[in-house]
């Protein structure tokens, strides 16, 4: 099939019927950017979106999070936790709340709670990794493998003729999504999630692990964060967590695994972490089956 990627970048990016993030995610992403920023203008800023705040509180206070007391107002949150985890949190529910899916799993070849399961697990497992590994910035880490695969989703709902080229080519051949997505469009998901992230105005470090976490050598800035991504998703591919749309397990970028330092004494006490934390993970389970 012909495909005109120009033309699938201005559909992606100007379309009235994508989904849009509230105002409120947005003033935070601005408001993050001020150091002057202090707790009782963020919490006003999320309390102007009462569903917002309720499910940021809600997932504040899952076992997820495991605080000993109840939490009950978003300046309390910050305090305990801090900007950047609440701003995290409220961005999580955010895109939960956006990203329905019209369609079925019986009327698509998309997944869309196993999508979720498994963008779950690579949050936690990214994490996992950015607090094990020293010196690595862990307060993006859960976000940006919450929203790795961002493009997938938006080329289920928004890009049906080509995705279904592309499921079609994975079910007649197998191998993996990712190689029939560039044999056939001739890019792939990760552009695509790139495109709907800057319409959304997402930080750098989250555009970069959404585009290059296939290719994390490729990222300009950000890179750190891209190959953690890149080993999350690809551990998480490895105990089968969630649906990606094929059963193939990609090699793990060789530059990336040396770049962290990782060894497989690390990768297997990152794992028990990981089945703790999904077990934990009770609240976001919910948030995505609803």
């Amino acid at each position: 099939m012909e495909v005109d990627q120009a033309q699938i970048q201005e559909r992606v990016q100007s379309s009235p019927d994508l989904p849009t993030l509230p105002t409120v995610v947005t003033k935070l992403f601005e408001i993050f950017r001020n150091p002057r920023a202090d707790a009782g203008r963020v919490a006003a800023i999320i309390s102007e979106d009462q569903s917002l705040t309720s499910k940021t509180l809600r997932l504040v206070n899952s076992a997820f999070y495991g605080f000993p007391s109840r939490i009950d107002n978003i300046t309390r949150a910050i305090v305990i936790m801090g900007f950047s985890k609440v701003r995290n949190v409220a961005l999580s529910a955010s895109v939960l709340g956006a990203l329905k899916t019209e369609k079925s799993d019986g009327e698509s070849d998309f997944n869309a709670v196993g999508f979720w399961e498994h963008s779950l697990g690579v949050a936690i497992t990214s994490e996992v990794l950015a607090k094990t590994l020293h010196g690595q910035e862990t307060n993006d880490a859960f976000v940006c493998g919450l929203l790795h695969d961002l493009g997938k989703l938006i080329m289920a709902e928004f890009m049906e003729e080509e995705f279904q080229a592309v499921c079609e080519k994975v079910n007649q051949d197998g191998g993996l999504t990712l190689d029939a997505e560039e044999e056939i469009l001739g890019f792939n998901h990760g552009l695509v999630g790139r495109w709907l992230a800057d319409r959304w105005k997402f930080p750098p470090r989250i555009i970069a692990a959404i585009q290059y976490h296939h290719n994390p050598g490729a990222a300009k800035d950000g890179q750190d964060i891209a190959s953690i991504v890149h080993v999350a998703d690809i551990l998480c591919r490895a105990i089968g967590i969630g649906d990606n749309g094929d059963d193939g397990i990609p090699e793990i970028n060789e530059a990336a695994w040396d770049a962290l330092e990782l060894s497989t004494e690390i990768v297997d006490d990152c794992y028990k972490q990981v089945f703790e934390g999904l077990e934990k993970a009770k609240d976001f389970f919910d948030m995505i089956q609803e």
